[in-house]
């Protein structure tokens, strides 16, 4: 509540309690009514209680006149007495003062009051219109007044009685009047006329002064007088006094004695006395100031009593916590009362004087006539008064100009050169020079311009203020600095000198606490300081500096002789120093507002409180003792976070741009951001970049700047001057990020090649500089503004496939941060931004070098059947496996890109986003061509099977850290992220196999101890057999006839005991196995048997019913890995690498041997990748090893499982379209290795002779009409695959029609002695357990079924071609070239080449298309390459297609 109100409030209630409440709401004021909040509440409530007495101011309540005395005696009889019994207590006689003030103040308002009635009187009087109520208003407002007016005189008199009031105060304050009616003064006109008398006498006449005598004695006597006494100057190498304070005062005091002597004597002007001493102090100042300053201490113009306190004597120790909470001005207070100073109690009076005189000396350097300025000397002299209590700034202030108003001028002309600064570093220099003269023209010597005489400009008055702020910066005079540059805080900007100054400030105030926190390692010998030399007579000592005493502030660098030093060393006495965290905050910070982004001008202070920062961030984190790691989320809102933050946002990021390619400070400040989550410090970098450079003058510069040498250093970029230009990046880096890699990033995305040439240039960046770029890369993919697919509405836009291009190869070569980026993609995803695939497709190629949907050829995708190290080898050799270059190998991309993928717990949801942008794409670009949608389908499925290349490779993320970090359960993938079936099982396929091969390997090792038990003990029993009969014969001296055939009967007779040895031996073998692969009696592997619930749930339609989850488990489960061991690709593959290791070695060993330093040096390299290619040799072989155990187990695991895969014997016909349309069909579309796949498993299938499965009835669904649907569905990627698998059955069908023994081995089987037909290609199906050679079909029948085969194959495909749509012809084609060596061929339809080559030669005929047209001719050429295979033997008439 207001004081006023309350006080109100206490009048109403005077009776009931109220002069009560009002005594206690003065009380506390009464106790200090010196305090400026005290004396205000004081003057507010005894105001408002004497306007209760009086008229003119209605009140709610008013007071008798002896209410209010009897209040006021009764409460200046509460206060303290005084120590003295006849002398009042300074509370008293300050109350005093207070009440004689608000009398004052009431008599003046109610004199206004009558003068005012007496004028509207007169105007009335003098005709002025007026009704008769405001006329009888007028005169009761008069009567009123006059009658307070007696009311005052009455309350006066008795507060005068009771010895409340002072008669001096009343005299020297009240107005005359009321002061002559209370009887003060006895003759009222007498006292007037003697005030007039005095005032004339103080301010109108001039004393005369006997001048020639001043000038030819006294002056001279006095200057004699103080040079004479000045003593031993400073020391030179301390600017301390040589000599004892007490030795200096006792010396100056008879030295101002002996000066008012001479100014009593020769009658001296005092003010030009004192002229005189400034002027020689100013002379003096960098040697006996101190000498100065005592002199004038005993001078009127001092106070020697507030100066007697010797700090040196009161030294305590500093509460650590006294800064906290504080405002500057508190805190400024407080550093100076530590030093001894009490600036607030300076004599006003004296230092008005002071003021004057030295007002004059800098008025006379305004004069227009006076050609220089004030000496440096004269502001420091100035300074040091100030700061010392001789002298106020405020006395001072209005003799130094140029004038408040002017100033604003000043920042105007500031603002305007900064207009000039950016219009000159918009324009090139280059093309403002003159034209260069020919050879001809310089005979003729150019005429020299006419000069144009120019006018006298008027002279500019010399900044006065900067002068005064600079010297009381630099003597330490914080306070009445902070006032001027608080008034004009554009000046640190235009005037660097004072950002300077203000860093040698706080260089000092951080001293402190960075010397006992932060662990500073030996200081090495500075480079400032001389060394010794060699000289002619050995070594020569560095000669000494000499030291020297200098005004300027910061200290001038040291020369070879001289060292300087400031004569003012106790400029740092009455700065605040931080002795903890806390003072950062309440100290540091509130001076650093001062200068703001300019503490980039001292990168040593700037350093210093970087690593002050870091670690007072981690007081805010839990750091985990045993792992020294945080541990948990720090708050974002704790306060030492948000001050940081701050302190980023308004200093660090700000300066960083004027500090010229410093990337010491970049690291520092990268410390101190890297601490803050990503979120923040991008809204960090947004902020600096598009705000931040136009929020100051100096940045405005730099922006244009550093714009205009960005766009240079890019325009000169090249592979030929990336050495040469990798420095000029690395500083624009270093301290305009933004800036630069803004320009870098909108130059790649219009030029592609430019990336590469960026990439190598980088070289030298900071992680903080890489952290800015990633975010540059991120704005600009996320720009909105940018299309980002062509017009076709599906193929990605150029600038993203660049950006994101180089986005790949950035985080290939260099290690940052990947997780905003791998976060930006798993959000654009779930949105629905399907082009953001190309930035993943980018990253997962350029770092691992996995390319999306590669181009293989059929030796490749044969050893893609290998285990990893072979795929690597025989796909990316040069990018991920032994011939990787060296350099490559350091960089660890793939390894840092899974890393990243764990860390930031996005392997799984980049994961299912990419399985459900697979199934999902072609649904959200409904509008687009077919073509568009295939290539988009295409783009994400081969995005999506890199990704799992990725996920799957060993040597990037570990086969347990895939299944158990990343993978959720089979079912939760299918259920909860709605991902299909087949791509289910394609994520979970390396799961399984991992523990299969594990099984298998397991498996293997018991049969070799088996194995190896076994024949030991067949040889103890062949060893036991073989000595008996040796024995006996020995015993025998010539055996008998028949002996031979005796020993041979004993022979066979002991040797029966091994034969149970022997067969107990297979025994034992198979029932391990059985041990092995049967858990509790069941046919299914323990690995695999717990997922068939799974399965049940995922499976589609009604495959788990039908085909069941063992078989569609099986199925999915393998891949040609389990089927076809490449062992000629290991050997191959192995022989290349044992001679590139050759190579190397003899590489190696010639470096060793070479006398070129620069080729010993590459030995190391080339000794290491000899092992490396040597290590991957190794793993070659155990691959192998690994994956022969690994078929050996498969094929045994399936001769079990056939048996019960269609125990629950579904139809034949059913059965195989039901493999077909959940297994075959889409699995031989994902890949070429599926496709073969595929067509291994149908043919594998038949020769393991599996129950309910008819061969014939398989082929006959997969080449039936049906093809030319699955044409048209197919992407070009799909019809690439399907083709390929159309290809390997129709391989396998095309050795059956042309090799009659083949088909007929491959169509039964020998158990024992008993031939066992297979029953996959029985004539009518059956399901009778034992198949009779009847049932199949011959040979001579099954060609007529391959020709049937290709007769609907051949119509399928023509009619696709001669269809005109597009996706029909595209499809076909490819299918054609895929299975153009076994299709078309004239031995089986002889006349189906002739009629697709026709169709296809129309097709060219009337095609206009060109990429059809491309395509197709490019199979017609390889059609008629093999011509005389597919050619029909004799001529062909023409047939309708109705016939065909």
């Amino acid at each position: 509540m207001d004081i006023l109100d309350r006080t109100q409030k206490c009048l109403l209630n005077w009776e009931s309690g109220g002069e009560a409440e009002c005594c206690g709401l003065v009380a506390g004021p009464h106790s200090n009514p010196y305090d400026a909040d005290a004396n205000a509440t004081l003057t507010t409530v005894y105001h408002a209680l004497l306007s209760s007495t009086l008229l003119s101011w209605p009140a709610k309540k008013s007071l008798p006149v002896d209410a209010v005395v009897a209040f006021v005696q009764s409460i200046v009889l509460s206060l303290p007495s005084s120590s003295a019994s006849s002398e009042k207590s300074s509370n008293a006689v300050a109350f005093g003062e207070i009440l004689v003030d608000v009398i004052w103040a009431i008599d003046s308002e109610l004199e206004e009051i009558v003068g005012d009635m007496k004028t509207a009187a007169s105007a009335a009087e003098q005709g002025a219109t007026m009704s008769p109520a405001s006329v009888e208003q007028l005169v009761k407002i008069k009567a009123n007044a006059e009658k307070d007016k007696w009311t005052v005189e009455t309350i006066v008199r008795k507060l005068l009685l009771n010895g409340v009031l002072d008669p001096d105060i009343c005299r020297e304050r009240l107005d005359l009047t009321l002061v002559a009616s209370i009887g003060l003064v006895a003759d009222k006109l007498a006292f007037e006329r003697k005030e007039i008398r005095t005032r004339t006498g103080l301010f109108y006449k001039q004393n005369k002064f006997n001048l020639l005598r001043e000038e030819s004695e006294g002056y001279s006597k006095l200057s004699a007088e103080i040079t004479s006494n000045l003593g031993p100057p400073h020391s030179a190498s301390t600017g301390l006094p040589s000599e004892p304070l007490e030795a200096i005062e006792a010396r100056a005091l008879p030295t101002w004695e002996r000066a008012l002597s001479l100014i009593g004597y020769f009658d001296l002007d005092p003010n030009r006395v004192l002229d005189i001493i400034l002027d020689v102090f100013s002379v003096h100042l960098a040697t006996h100031y101190t000498f100065f300053i005592s002199l004038l201490s005993f001078s009127p113009w001092g106070n020697r009593g507030k100066r007697a306190v010797k700090r040196e004597d009161m030294v305590v120790e500093p509460d650590a916590s006294r800064f906290k909470g504080k405002s500057l001005v508190e805190v400024l207070k407080i550093a100076e009362a530590e030093s001894g100073a009490y600036l607030d109690d300076v004599d006003s009076s004296n230092a008005r004087v002071l003021a004057q005189v030295l007002g004059f000396k800098f008025t006379y350097y305004q004069l227009p006539d006076v050609p220089e300025n004030p000496p440096r000397n004269l502001y420091l002299m100035t300074a040091i008064l100030i700061r010392e209590g001789f002298l106020r700034l405020e006395d001072l202030y209005p003799h130094i100009g140029p004038a408040d108003a002017e100033m604003a001028d000043r920042h105007k002309e500031y603002l305007a050169s900064i207009d000039a600064r950016i219009a000159g570093a918009k324009i090139s220099q280059l093309a403002m020079a003159a034209p260069l003269e020919s050879s001809s023209s310089a005979s003729k010597p150019r005429p020299a311009p006419a000069q144009v005489p120019q006018a006298d400009e008027p002279k500019k008055i010399q900044n006065q203020k900067l002068g005064l702020l600079n010297a009381l910066l630099a003597v330490g005079a914080l306070r009445p600095a902070i006032v001027i540059l608080s008034k004009f805080p554009w000046m640190v900007d235009a005037h660097s000198a004072i950002a300077d100054l203000m860093l040698r400030v706080l260089k000092h105030s951080i001293g402190p606490l960075y010397d006992t926190t932060v662990t500073s390692k030996d200081k090495t010998a500075s480079f400032t300081k001389p060394r010794a030399r060699y000289g002619a007579a050995g070594i020569v000592p560095a000669p000494e500096r000499r030291p020297h005493l200098t005004l300027w502030a910061p200290t001038p660098p040291c020369t070879s002789t001289v060292d300087f030093v400031f004569f003012y060393p106790d400029w740092a006495r009455r700065v605040p120093v931080c002795n903890s965290y806390d003072d950062l905050i309440d100290v540091l910070e509130p001076l650093m507002r001062f200068i703001g982004l300019h503490v980039s001008r001292d990168p040593a202070f700037l350093t210093k409180f970087l690593r002050l920062g870091r670690p007072h961030i981690l007081t805010t984190i839990t750091i985990d003792p045993e792992t020294k790691k945080p541990v948990g989320t720090p708050d974002p809102n704790h306060p030492v976070r948000l001050f940081w933050f701050k302190v980023v946002r308004l200093y660090l990021l700000p300066s960083l741009p004027l500090i010229r390619g410093n990337a010491v400070c970049t690291v520092d400040v990268w410390n101190i951001i890297r601490q803050f989550e990503t979120t923040l410090r991008w809204q960090l970098y947004g902020e600096w970049k598009m705000s931040t450079y136009k929020s100051h003058p100096e940045l405005r510069v730099r922006l244009v700047q550093t714009d205009r040498e960005s766009k240079g250093i890019l325009r000169r970029l090249s592979h030929n001057t990336i050495d040469a230009l990798s420095g000029n990046v690395a500083k624009l880096a270093h301290s305009n990020p933004c800036i630069f890699f803004s320009n870098a990033v909108n130059q790649i995305m219009a030029y592609d090649n430019l990336a590469g040439v960026v990439i190598q240039s980088l070289n030298y960046v900071t992680i903080m500089g890489f952290d800015v770029l990633v975010y540059v890369i991120l704005e600009a993919l996320a720009n909105p503004n940018k299309a980002r697919v062509k017009d076709d509405g599906v193929n990605t836009s150029d600038w993203l496939q660049s950006l994101a291009s180089f986005t790949g190869m950035l985080f290939r070569r260099y290690s940052a941060d990947l997780t905003p980026l791998l976060s930006y993609v798993v959000h654009q995803l779930h949105n629905g931004q399907t082009t953001e695939i190309v930035v993943f497709r980018e990253l997962i190629w350029k770092m691992a070098g996995i390319q999306p949907l590669p181009s293989l050829s059929d030796s490749q995708i044969a050893a893609m059947a290998g285990g990893p190290t072979l795929r690597i080898e025989a796909v990316a050799s040069t990018t991920r496996g032994a011939r990787l270059d060296p350099t490559d190998v350091i960089l660890r991309g793939p390894q840092r890109l899974g890393r990243a993928l764990l860390d930031s717990s996005l392997a799984l949801p980049l994961l299912v986003q990419m399985a459900q942008q697979r199934e999902a794409c072609v649904f959200r670009a409904p509008d687009a061509y077919l073509k568009s949608l295939a290539s988009l389908f295409d783009t994400t499925h081969g995005v999506l099977l890199q990704y799992l290349e990725l996920l799957t490779t060993p040597t990037v993320i570990s086969h347990e850290e895939y299944a158990n970090k990343i993978v959720p359960s089979l079912g939760e993938l299918n259920e909860k992220y709605g991902i299909c079936a087949p791509m289910c099982m394609q994520i979970y396929r390396p799961i399984m196999n991992k523990a299969l091969l594990a099984a298998a390997i397991t498996t293997q090792e018991k049969e070799r101890i088996a194995s190896e038990e076994a024949e030991k003990r067949l040889k103890a029993a062949l060893l036991t057999a073989k000595r008996e009969p040796l024995a006996s014969a020995s015993r025998v001296a010539s055996p008998m006839p028949g002996a031979e055939s005796h020993a041979n009967g004993d022979v066979s007779a002991e040797a029966k005991p091994a034969a149970p040895d022997s067969q107990q031996m297979d025994v034992t073998m198979e029932s391990t196995d059985a041990q092995l692969v049967q858990s509790a009696e069941s046919p299914w592997l323990p690995e695999l048997h717990p997922y068939f619930e799974d399965v049940k749930k995922i499976a589609p339609g009604n495959a788990a019913e039908i085909i069941g989850p063992a078989f569609y488990l099986t199925f999915w489960q393998m891949s040609t890995y389990d089927l076809s061991p490449p062992a000629n690709k290991y050997d191959d593959e192995c022989t290349a690498l044992r001679a590139l290791s050759r190579t190397e070695d003899s590489l190696c060993m010639a470096a060793d041997r070479s006398t070129d330093r620069v080729k010993r040096m590459s030995a190391n390299m080339h000794r290491e990748k000899r092992n490396r290619i040597n290590a991957i040799v190794q793993k070659l072989s155990d691959e192998l090893k690994e994956q022969t155990a690994a078929r050996a187990f498969t094929i045994k695991r399936l001769a079990r499982e056939k048996q019960h895969w269609f125990s629950h014997n579904p139809k034949a016909l059913t059965l195989a379209s039901c493999i077909i349309e959940y297994c075959l069909q889409p699995r031989c579309l994902m890949s070429p290795m599926d496709a073969d796949f595929c067509a291994q498993f149908i043919k594998v299938m038949h020769l393991q002779g599996t129950p309910g499965f008819s061969t014939l009835q398989c082929y006959d669904k997969l080449l039936s009409d049906h093809v030319k649907v699955v044409v048209f569905s197919c992407s070009e990627f799909e019809a690439r695959n399907y083709g390929r698998f159309l290809l390997g059955i129709l391989t396998d069908i095309s050795r059956w029609f042309q090799d009659e023994q083949l088909f007929l081995n491959e169509n039964r089987t020998k158990v024992g002695a008993t031939t066992v037909f297979l029953p996959g290609l029985q004539l009518r199906w059956t399901p009778k357990p034992v198949i009779a050679q009847e049932d199949l079909i011959t040979w001579a029948d099954f060609k007529q079924v391959v020709r049937k085969w290709h007769r609907k194959l051949n119509k399928s495909l023509v009619e696709c071609v001669e269809s005109g749509e597009f996706m029909h012809i595209y499809n076909a084609i490819i299918v054609l070239k895929e299975v153009l060596p076994v299709f078309p061929v004239a031995a089986v339809h002889e006349f189906g080449g002739v009629n697709l080559s026709r169709s296809i030669e129309r097709f060219l005929e009337k095609e206009e298309r060109g990429d059809l047209k491309i395509l197709g001719r490019a199979y017609y050429a390889g059609l008629k390459k093999r011509e005389p295979i597919w050619a029909a033997p004799i001529p062909v008439p023409k047939v309708s297609q109705l016939d065909l």
